[in-house]
């Protein structure tokens, strides 16, 4: 074995400035260090008030762009003023919103990515990952001191903040915010009937299962639309099926936190603890409810294939006697306006009125908004966003410009004749493109029925949710935060469990799966780590719960 050979006294120099030099970077941070960033911010950048920035800055986004929005978001009314009065100018890097997760994740894998990343709805699985990598940049401290808005809306709403912050006690990302007191948009869906087949029937509005499954009977075999042909479709929806059990789930006692934590609801004798509800007794029932229906004629035979635009043309064309969607007149014309929305079906009549539990979150999509670690002005992106949480922001993002598409009516604002009734026969969202970007959903920002003139906020949306509001849980689950090997591991399970439960229910509808098969269902589950899936599901609930 060779001897180590002596330091040379130069090097020995040079190796200590380096040392000391290394250790002075760590102690004090580097200019490149976002944290640095933050707590010292560039002096151009303002941290109250506008402009956002003295002197013009630009930042780099990569943007799910909906089909729906302008091709060049700066063209946009709306993003225009806001560069205008900010001073920041937005290199949006538009996607089209169908490739945007593929695009984001092979960018974050890649190390090619811009300073934020906007529109493409980071899920929990990402955000802890890629936070706890160092790409993410915590935005606790930008939220304390420099997002006045969404700062307080959070203390507003304990619950949403609880629910954005991950196990490591950072929040990194930021959601799109529906405001509690929004009742049509936490409990968008709803079941709707045709209230003059009704009177046709001489029958009144169904309260029970068995009244429902009469009414439906009665749409098949009574020609309502009076056109001599048994066309009419007693039940659909525009979701491939999928909305069907969420809105009947209530009367079988499944799902009793809410739409926003998946499959996972609380066991009815322990409040405390996570079931998987789609392997319960009454997921069981539900499903058999459902195959008799389906069995009867009653529900549409190829619901599982249905789209939104065939919904909606079968919907305009006077055939569906039952749906299960936000609001019917927004979407089936003026043949919609003859709909009701139904209240939580009892499953007898001597039974009580269930809870309603078809209703969300108000956190959604709390990855719609982050921050990399090569952002130059993370203060001025933070700032850029706060704005759009607050009432000034919100009015320009879902409004537009006010006197051009808008104006204010006593308390509330009302679009112009140019958007509400366009002169060339544009629809309402046709008519806003040129002025904003919020069209075809998925966006961070706060969600309040002030501001916000889509089909939850509709006149019909509204009446109908009173038929169920007074009928909801008592809380809502949001989708819960994991540790990056959390996260990991339950994704690979998920992903089997989730395809399993989607595919199983449409064969336990459709009788492709008999429900004497129900056993051996449940083993399957087993099998595909259901324990485990359990176990860290728990430790989030019981995190969520301590915050």
């Amino acid at each position: 074995m060779r001897p180590l050979r002596p330091i040379r006294p130069v090097r020995l120099i040079a190796l200590i400035l380096a040392l000391v030099l290394a250790a002075a970077g760590c102690a004090g941070g580097s200019q490149d260090d976002p944290q640095t960033k933050i707590d010292e911010p560039d002096p151009n950048i303002n941290t109250t008030g506008m402009p956002i920035a003295k002197e013009p800055v630009t930042i780099s986004f990569m943007s799910g762009r909906p089909s729906q929005t302008a091709d060049d978001w700066n063209t946009v009314a709306a993003m225009k003023k806001m560069e205008k009065q900010s001073g920041v100018h937005i290199d949006w890097g538009l996607v089209p919103s169908e490739g945007a997760t593929e695009k984001r994740n092979l960018s974050l894998a890649s190390g090619d990515y811009p300073e934020v990343i906007y529109r493409t709805g980071l899920g929990a699985v990402d955000l802890a990952k890629y936070g706890e990598q160092g790409t993410l940049i915590p935005l606790n401290t930008l939220i304390d001191k420099y997002m006045p808005n969404l700062k307080a809306i959070l203390a507003e709403n304990p619950d949403i903040k609880r629910g954005m912050t991950f196990p490591d006690g950072k929040i990194y990302g930021l959601p799109t915010i529906y405001d509690p007191e929004f009742a049509s948009l936490q409990m968008q869906y709803k079941l709707w009937v045709r209230k003059d087949w009704l009177a046709k029937f001489g029958m009144k509005t169904p309260t029970t299962l068995d009244e429902y499954a009469a009414y439906l009977k009665a749409v098949k075999t009574k020609d309502p639309n009076g056109n001599g042909k048994a066309d009419e479709i007693p039940l659909t929806d525009g979701g491939e099926g999928g909305t069907l059990y969420q809105m009947l789930r209530s009367s079988f006692g499944v799902g009793n936190r809410g739409t926003s934590s998946g499959y996972l609801d609380a066991q009815p004798d322990d409040p405390t603890t996570v079931r998987f509800y789609p392997a319960s007794d009454g997921y069981r029932d539900l499903m058999g409810y459902l195959h008799k229906l389906y069995a009867d004629g009653l529900i549409q035979k190829d619901v599982f294939t249905n789209d939104a635009g065939k919904f909606n043309n079968l919907g305009s064309q006077d055939l569906i006697g039952s749906a299960a969607t936000q609001s019917p007149a927004a979407f089936f014309g003026k043949v919609g306006k003859n709909y009701v929305a139904l209240p939580p079906l009892k499953k007898t009549a001597s039974d009580p009125v269930p809870e309603w539990n078809a209703e969300g979150s108000g956190l959604r999509g709390m990855g719609q908004f982050v921050i990399t670690d090569k952002a130059e002005h993370p203060v001025a992106a933070a700032r850029w966003m706060d704005y759009f949480y607050g009432d000034e922001g919100a009015k320009l993002f879902f409004l537009g410009i006010e006197g051009t598409t808008y104006q204010k009516s006593g308390t509330d604002y009302e679009f112009l004749p140019q958007i509400a009734d366009n002169p060339d026969g544009l629809t309402v969202d046709e008519a806003l493109k040129p002025y904003v970007i919020y069209l075809g959903g998925s966006y961070p920002g706060i969600v309040r029925e002030s501001y916000f003139k889509g089909t939850e906020g509709s006149a019909q949306a509204v009446e109908g949710t009173k038929q169920v509001a007074d009928h909801g849980i008592d809380e809502v689950w949001p989708g819960f935060t994991y540790g990056s090997d959390e996260a990991t591991e339950l994704d690979t399970i998920s992903a089997d469990v989730d395809k399993f439960t989607d595919e199983s229910r449409s064969a336990f509808i459709s009788g492709k799966k008999p429900l004497s098969d129900w056993d051996d269902y449940v083993a399957k589950f087993d099998q595909m780590g259901m324990k485990r899936y359990l176990e860290i599901q728990q430790a989030a609930l019981d995190r969520y719960r301590k915050k």
